[in-house]
């Protein structure tokens, strides 16, 4: 719709049957995602919806081996954590300093959270988009 992101919901590790998540997720991002508004009825002839099939996460030593625009991030240190998809930072201009800043506010750290103590695993996205 506009290209405007209206929900982003899933799921790192698959717990059911695909066919089954993709439904649940795609409902949740709609209407359960606590970030947007649900949406409308009017919106939905408009709505376009993305699904991404993630590669298993593995643990990198330091931030500097993320490959923008390939790599999804999962930052955790101590109980805070956060995820990026791979196609997050192209989209938003971001070069791998400012994508780390916003990956550490969304997990509710400071922007330069994720300089020390931080653990990075990566992971890689198939990609469906809707026409």
């Amino acid at each position: 719709m506009n290209e405007d992101l209206r929900g982003c919901i899933g799921e790192i590790f698959a717990t059911k049957p695909m066919y089954k998540s993709v439904l649940q997720n795609a409902y949740n991002a709609g209407f359960k995602d606590p970030r947007f508004y649900p949406i409308s009825k009017e919106e939905l002839p408009k709505i376009k919806i993305d699904i991404s099939l993630l590669t298993h996460p593995r643990k990198i030593n330091h931030y500097n081996e993320i490959e923008l625009g390939k790599h999804g991030i999962i930052l955790k240190k101590g109980y805070y954590q956060a995820l990026f998809l791979p196609q997050v930072a192209p989209e938003q201009n971001w070069n791998l300093q400012q994508t780390l800043e916003h990956l550490s506010m969304k997990a509710g750290l400071p922007p330069d959270g994720y300089k020390e103590g931080a653990e990075f695993e990566v992971f890689e996205a198939e990609v469906f988009h809707e026409e």
